[in-house]
């Protein structure tokens, strides 16, 4: 054992003097050894800035994308257009459930809506990024409105906010929250009253205004050109989820008694009707006009079961309330004229026998949504915690990761890997080469010295480990100023973002970094190992030297 220590430190000795390449008489060694090391030094550098920009540019066009949505939406299951899913209840068990995690960062509603914008003039005049001048008549744009409430994460939209402020959920008004793209499209600016069309299935078209509060430039086209935000209350109106009830005052008789007539909106347009006595088709309720009282009415939208054989309610009703009081009790024997009704607001009605005074429902669309939203805190969570939801979920609800949602896009980012190992490749192979070419060279070179080594008894494999360890000292030495050198250059631009790109044509206005430091590792166990044992095979020319042609050999 005590041998072998001390051959290994005679081997040691010998490698580190021919590193120095101060016994050489010819000096060969010396330059070779200089270029292999910078050959070593530069490839290291090369290999940690591609993965660290690549990986850093993929991680910057992913969150750009989950930023505008999410990892994993919830959604109904079944067929439905994609941008308008059936509406599914808020209160839900896993909403809180999922919140708990660890891993979840957060989970919010979504409803989407796709509209028409129609500009207020037809021709347009901007300077767009200060170079050029540009005339547009566009006066229509196809957009997507999406829906979202206080609990949505706008983090996102805090560095991409150009002008004036994020949507307040507190304000009623119709705030939205446009880019830059469709305010350039459409001549708009912060406070200006945008008109929007919106198509609904059972409807014709509805034209609603809204106000931009905020302006944002993500620098992602794709979803910059059509995405408009809003409160989530605008959107669960426009697609009629839920019902809202209404109560008013016919101007008739109904024999011989007073008649309050059912008004009710949104759902399926189909309404049963609850004024005391369970659900009935009919929307009139008679009252004597003799007796003050207050009625409750319950209405709800329903849905046909079974071809037709039965129905059920088909969402959350909603109540509202008439208060009668009456002055002058009084029959209603005849049809009653219009003058005998003063409609002095549509809660307020004055009648023969006293007064109506309605309270209408506050409706029901506020409890729907399109789906939810899972954010994650470690994007190589997603397929685990995708099972999870998938579990934790309702049967007749469904999940869908971001990489199904935008196909395109992840596969183009994966198509990114593929370039990063044919860059390893060629760098290591490049390497190699020089490694390979330095060793041969140095073998040559020290050829005398194998010969006398040999001649006093030394072995191949003591010969082949000095060699060995020479190729380790010059593989650490440029492993560790290439790292420096890499290291140095991704920290610059990280901290500095001095490199920058055109951001429409990369969707990213600076050049991404990634430090990940177990990347870097992996980059400097590739390299060493690989590098060691390619070496192997050209130390075994040291074999091939006869002793006796060594020694003479110049």
């Amino acid at each position: 054992m005590l041998v072998n220590v001390i051959i290994l430190k005679t081997e040691f000795f010998i490698a580190s003097r021919i590193i120095q390449g101060n016994q050489s008489k010819n000096k060969l060694s010396k330059p070779i050894i200089i270029i292999s090391l910078a050959s070593i030094i530069i490839g290291i550098a090369v290999m940690i800035v591609a993965v660290s920009v690549v990986t850093g540019f993929q991680e910057g066009i992913r969150d750009k994308v989950i930023g505008f949505g999410s990892h994993i939406q919830i959604t109904k299951d079944g067929l439905s257009n994609s941008m308008e899913s059936d509406p599914l209840l808020i209160k839900q068990p896993f909403y809180a459930e999922l919140n708990q995690k660890k891993e979840v960062q957060n989970v919010q509603i979504f409803a989407y809506k796709p509209a028409i914008l129609q500009a207020k003039r037809d021709d347009v005049v901007f300077t767009h990024n200060n170079k050029d001048t540009i005339h547009s008549t566009q006066d229509i744009l196809g957009v997507l409105f999406k829906g979202i409430g206080k609990d949505y994460d706008t983090t996102f939209f805090a560095d991409k906010l150009i002008d004036g402020k994020l949507i307040d959920f507190n304000n009623p008004n119709n705030q939205t929250l446009v880019s830059a793209y469709i305010c350039d499209k459409m001549g708009y600016k912060v406070g200006d009253e945008i008109e929007a069309f919106f198509i609904r299935d059972t409807q014709g078209p509805k034209k609603e205004k809204f106000v931009i509060s905020g302006i944002y430039r993500s620098g992602f086209e794709e979803f910059d050109k059509k995405l408009i935000f809003t409160r989530i209350g605008h959107i669960q109106k426009l697609n009629n989820w839920g019902v809202q009830t209404f109560i008013t005052v016919l101007d008739t008789c109904i024999d011989k008694q007073f008649v309050l007539k059912a008004i009710t909106k949104g759902g399926t347009g189909k309404y049963q009707y609850d004024w005391g006595n369970g659900f009935q088709d009919s929307p009139y309720h008679k009252f004597s006009g003799k007796v003050t009282e207050r009625i409750q009415l319950i209405s709800s939208d329903i849905a046909a079961v079974d071809f037709g054989a039965r129905n059920e309610i088909s969402s959350i009703p909603d109540t509202a309330f008439a208060n009668i009081t009456i002055n002058s009790p009084c029959s209603c024997d005849e049809l009653i004229s219009n003058e005998s009704f003063e409609y002095k607001t549509t809660n307020q009605i004055i009648t023969p026998f006293g007064e109506v005074n309605t309270t209408n429902g506050f409706g029901t669309q506020n409890l729907y949504t399109s789906g939810f939203e899972v954010i994650l805190r470690e994007w190589d969570d997603l397929t685990k915690l995708n099972e999870i939801v998938y579990e934790t979920i309702p049967y007749d609800m469904k999940t869908t990761e971001i990489t199904e949602t935008h196909r395109d896009i992840f596969a183009w980012l994966d198509l990114l890997d593929m370039n990063i190992l044919i860059i390893i490749a060629l760098i290591l192979l490049v390497s190699l080469i020089n490694m390979v070419t330095s060793l041969l060279v140095l073998i040559l070179e020290k050829t005398n010295m194998i010969g006398i080594l040999k001649s006093v008894g030394v072995k191949n494999r003591s010969i082949r480990t000095i060699f060995i360890f020479h190729a380790i000292f010059l593989l650490t030495r440029g492993i560790f100023f290439g790292n420096l050198l890499g290291i140095g250059i991704i920290a610059f631009q990280y901290f500095t973002g001095f490199f920058t790109l055109d951001a429409e044509v990369y969707s990213l206005d600076v050049v991404p970094v990634s430090i990940n430091f177990m990347h870097i590792i992996y980059i400097n166990l590739l390299t060493l190992v690989t590098c060691l044992i390619i070496l192997i095979i050209p130390s075994y020319l040291v074999t091939k030297i006869d002793p006796v042609k060594a020694i003479r050999f110049d």
